[in-house]
């Protein structure tokens, strides 16, 4: 569950927003009569904040006089839940958010009572997604006459979402966030390597067809500079998919041509005694044919490696439809996973092989999967040009 927090100046935009001008469902009124139309709702809590404007600074009105929380469980969390289900859940949120002061230091003596504050919730269906979450305006002045506190609001009503989630025994939103942004980052890794070629409204639309709402941002040339999926609820910005950041529009045409090298003629039957399974990240696996020695052989490398060998390459060969692109993939595919006499031959049926791996060259005990892959990436480049040199680690 997710929930944000601020203090607005707007309480009767915001109550007319929530309500649909009366067509929202309302999921409890709090300290607020039941028998008036919606647009009284926020001349009611007008009246209540000048009738004890004498116990503020100086008689002064406050700026923004309204607190608006919208509060957003999981789909399956919330799947086919009554009102008087989504109203359990708003009281649970409400003692969460009024006793952070007493759980978390950063919120003491900030103090929050919206229990005994004029407040109205109502539920929403999201247009995109379908699904349902809250609304909650709230009076900045409680039934006492003082003021709910807005120090780090947006934070504390995080806090409270996640005091819930525990307390209901369901996935936080950092745990839930992190499988989300797996399974996307593993979709886009497959819509690429569907494609023939990288292009921008065929990548959007795939994406799409798989249930994500994708979001581009543009620059003043109409280049895109960014994107956004969403899923659910959540919205994730490119910067934060796959690794090393390779699927932001900077990266994702060599992200691609990682996924894609280039089906060669010919190189040697693989020794099998030295060749070994690539590690495993979790990931899917991206299958890699090759001909070899009249055979085709499959190297089978996670998706993230793939595309992080493309990336490394595009910094030394720009153009990710060239030979030169698609050899060197294609060896550095064959060095991860340890097939290194077949990469030198491949890379001398290339037309290069100036340089080989020493005798030493291997997998560091600590070097993880795709600081092994840019290695392999960058032997590669250096066999497949024609540079006379023996390469040391």
């Amino acid at each position: 569950m997710i929930a944000q927090g601020k203090s607005i100046a707007h309480g009767s935009v915001s109550i007319n927003y929530i309500t649909r001008l009366g067509k929202a469902e309302i999921v409890k009124l709090n300290h607020l009569p039941s028998d008036i139309e919606v647009q009284a709702f926020w001349a009611h809590m007008k009246a209540h904040q000048l009738l004890h404007l004498d116990k503020r600074d100086k008689g002064h009105p406050i700026k923004n006089d309204m607190i608006r929380i919208e509060i957003s469980p999981e789909r399956d969390d919330s799947k086919d839940w009554t009102l008087t289900q989504w109203r359990e859940l708003l009281e649970q949120f409400v003692r969460a958010f009024d006793s952070a002061d007493k759980s978390d230091p950063r919120f003491r003596n900030h103090k929050c009572n919206l229990a005994n504050s004029q407040y109205l919730a109502t539920l929403h269906r999201d247009s995109k997604s379908g699904i349902l979450h809250m609304h909650l305006d709230c009076n900045r002045i409680d039934m006492d006459g003082n003021l709910n506190d807005d120090y780090l609001i947006g934070s504390r009503a995080v806090f409270a979402a996640n005091q819930v989630t525990r307390e209901r025994g369901w996935i936080q939103a950092e745990q839930r966030a992190a499988e989300n942004r797996e399974q996307i980052s593993n979709d886009c890794y497959a819509v690429l390597k569907d494609m023939n070629g990288f292009d921008w409204n065929e990548y959007v639309t795939r994406l799409t067809e798989r249930g994500y709402d994708i979001q581009l941002h543009h620059d003043n040339d109409g280049n895109v500079r960014g994107y956004s999926v969403r899923m659910g609820n959540s919205i994730y910005k490119s910067s934060l998919l796959g690794h090393s950041r390779n699927l932001m529009p900077s990266k994702i045409e060599g992200t691609w041509a990682g996924l894609h090298p280039q089906t060669t003629a010919e190189t040697v039957k693989p020794d099998t005694e030295t060749a070994r399974e690539p590690a495993r990240t979790g990931m899917e696996i991206n299958i890699i044919r090759m001909k070899i020695g009249g055979n085709v052989c499959e190297i089978r490398i996670p998706y993230d490696v793939a595309a992080e060998i493309g990336n490394e390459i595009r910094k030394m060969e720009t153009d990710p439809q060239s030979d030169a692109f698609s050899h060197t993939a294609k060896a550095a595919a064959l060095l991860f996973a340890n097939f290194i006499n077949e990469a030198t031959n491949f890379a001398e049926n290339c037309g290069g092989g100036g340089t080989s791996p020493s005798s030493d060259w291997g997998r560091d005990k600590d070097e993880d999967d795709l600081e092994w892959a840019r290695r392999c990436a960058r032997m590669a480049h250096d066999m497949i040009t024609t540079r006379k040199r023996t390469y040391r680690r």
